[in-house]
């Protein structure tokens, strides 16, 4: 008979998708994972396999969780513009979390692991689709509305602005000021028009 868990694994999960966010898969031990949540080594490789295994679940948690938010306030009401700077206003503050300013998962992982690891690089591309796509509806209905040029390429500004949510992260990630950060933000909404 097999024993019950004796520790909860979306608590499990969500601490240690903070610390990859944080670290990264390769400065994150396993005993920081355990350390982090409170699980012992064999309860986190036998609920997710290996370290490995929980690092692309706290990838789905992510998409999940930060970017179900992100697409949620792309959804929100108001002038297309309005809308994305809200989206991105929102989105920088959640790049910013205990652990300081931790970036994007996603394009933390592009650069770290994506290159090596075609797991994570199918989450990776998956996700910058997701916000393309979320981008693109959003572009198309504000043309459709009047808001935006109708010359307006919305599948390349679409593709541009999922990028620009991987720049913002790098941007806070690397040191940048928030000064910084907006700047950029505001060169990338120039282009919405």
């Amino acid at each position: 008979m097999a024993r019950p868990k004796e520790f909860d694994p979306q608590e499990a999960l969500q601490k240690a998708m903070g610390l990859f966010w944080a670290k990264g898969y390769h400065d994150t031990s396993i005993r920081d994972l355990v350390e982090r949540t409170g699980v012992n080594y064999y309860g986190l490789y036998g609920e997710f396999e290996s370290k490995h295994g929980l690092f692309l679940a706290a990838l789905d948690l992510y998409r999940d969780t930060i970017t179900t938010e992100l697409l949620r306030a792309l959804r929100g009401p108001g002038p297309v513009r309005e809308v994305i700077a809200k989206a991105f206003d929102q989105l920088l503050d959640m790049m910013k979390t205990g652990d300081g300013n931790v970036g994007c998962l996603m394009c933390n992982t592009a650069i770290e692991l994506a290159p090596y690891d075609a797991d994570s690089a199918a989450k990776v591309r998956a996700h910058r689709a997701q916000l393309q796509q979320a981008f693109h509806r959003l572009l198309t209905e504000g043309k459709a509305a009047g808001e935006l040029d109708e010359t307006a390429d919305a599948d390349a500004l679409a593709a541009f602005l999922a990028t620009t949510a991987y720049s913002l992260g790098l941007l806070l990630r690397s040191g940048a000021s928030d000064a910084e950060a907006k700047g950029h933000l505001e060169t990338a909404l120039s282009l919405v028009r």
